[in-house]
């Protein structure tokens, strides 16, 4: 029943991934951590991110923003490096994630809204995707769903629907790939449990991803930045109030 279960989730939230770019994995992983541990989860997500990225940079390969996603990838790889140091020495992430989770949701909400700065800032700072590709490499392998600490950077740098979704999904699939090796590393998996798993999820975010592209042709524009605000700004409050302020104050 639990692979039936996430099997179907996995499908549903790649639809939503493929319309928006976001907020179909961290609802994925959501789900996940009510039948699965923080150890299992996590690892699990991320081959069934790798999977579900991965077809939607096929698909909207056209899009790819190469620059951006290149200057991205100079910041994960030294974050994954930190994220793996953390992850061996806070031993159980559990209870470090709320803290964690308090800032990604204030940051998020936070960079959705404030205003842009004055004058023309669409390709952004030589330094902006490098410094959020060491953030999100740095905190993939506590925090786990790195979506919505990122796809702030693309609306305010003017990325919209394909050219949106394409890159945002190369700098997704590479945090994802630190993850699964990391894990195996650092924590004690049952492959053969979590592969049967992670194999029919990952067979339902391939048409997931077709649907939600095919979806995607009759947004506008207009609408698909109201829409992309609205989903980051759910899931600002939603990681900012349920995992992290309410889980501190449970945790009390």
């Amino acid at each position: 029943m639990t692979i039936l279960i996430l099997a179907i989730a996995a499908l549903c939230t790649s639809i939503i991934s493929a319309i928006l770019g976001m907020a179909g994995g961290m609802m994925l992983l959501a789900i996940m951590f009510g039948f699965l541990t923080h150890a299992e989860a996590v690892p699990t997500h991320a081959a069934v991110q790798i999977a579900s990225n991965g077809t939607r940079v096929l698909a909207f390969i056209k899009n790819v923003d190469r620059s951006a996603f290149g200057r991205f990838v100079l910041g994960v790889v030294p974050g994954g490096m930190i994220g793996m140091y953390l992850l061996w020495s806070l031993g159980d992430p559990d209870q470090s994630e709320p803290y964690l989770k308090t800032i990604v949701g204030l940051y998020v909400i936070g960079a959705t809204w404030l205003p842009k700065p004055k004058g023309d800032h669409s390709r952004g700072r030589w330094w902006d995707f490098p410094a959020m590709g060491l953030a999100a490499g740095t905190a993939a392998l506590t925090v786990g769903a790195v979506g919505p600490l990122i796809a702030p950077l693309f609306a305010r740098r003017d990325f919209v629907k394909e050219r949106l979704i394409a890159t945002k999904a190369c700098c997704q699939l590479a945090t994802h790939m630190m993850k699964i090796p990391a894990f195996i590393f650092l924590r004690d998996l049952n492959l053969d449990k979590l592969g049967i798993l992670a194999i029919a999820m990952i067979v339902m975010v391939i048409p997931g991803t077709l649907i939600g592209k095919r979806i995607l042709t009759g947004i506008t524009d207009q609408h698909f930045k109201t829409a992309f605000r609205v989903a980051l700004t759910a899931a600002g409050l939603k990681v900012l109030l349920v995992d992290g302020l309410y889980a501190l104050w449970m945790a009390t």
